[in-house]
């Protein structure tokens, strides 16, 4: 039997770095432990048909926005330390007041969190490494770009930063929308 919010909530007060000592998850206790929790149940209070919700024309939509946080994390996960390909799941319209245009397909509740899933396993499989790890120095150089440094501690803190943001803006969506968004 799967633990409960609350008992999960309980168990994270818990948790401090000590519990991945050695490791990099020693640096990110509470990632999986209450951040990403949180973002799945605002995810699961979000509407479907409030989906395409955005408080302005030319900012994400609500469904944009979970997208955007896997998006995000597949890009720097796969692409920029995994060397893999990159891919644009939220991209801007071509008329920039129009906001943005989603290319990747998450039609749904259950392929949002499949998608969140599946993209965070890629930051999960760094947790067990050495911490020695987060030292590494990762070279990047976008087609159009300058090259640029980076250091693992430094593009996990940003992708960790990158979805407690995100999960904000979601929250206050909801409260646009008259829902209250779960506590944290």
């Amino acid at each position: 039997m799967s633990p409960t919010l609350m008992e999960l909530r309980e168990a994270s007060r818990l948790r401090s770095a000590k519990d991945g000592d050695g490791t990099i998850a020693a640096f990110y206790p509470f990632w999986d432990a209450q951040y990403r929790p949180y973002l799945l149940l605002a995810l699961e209070r979000l509407p479907r048909e409030q989906f395409d919700f955005k408080p302005r024309p030319e900012m994400l939509t609500a469904h944009q926005i979970v997208l955007h946080i896997a998006e995000a994390e597949r890009g720097w996960m796969n692409h920029v330390v995994g060397g893999g390909p990159d891919e644009e799941w939220v991209a801007p319209h071509e008329d920039k007041a129009q906001g943005w245009v989603t290319v990747h397909d998450a039609p749904d509740h259950d392929a949002l969190r499949a998608v969140l899933e599946r993209e965070h396993r890629l930051t999960q499989g760094w947790f067990g490494r050495p911490a020695s790890e987060l030292s590494r120095v990762i070279t990047h150089q976008r087609p159009d770009g300058p090259v640029r440094r980076f250091t693992l501690h430094w593009i996990l803190d940003h992708l960790e930063e990158h979805e407690i943001h995100h999960r904000a803006q979601l929250n206050l969506y909801l409260r646009l929308m008259g829902i209250e968004p779960p506590s944290i």
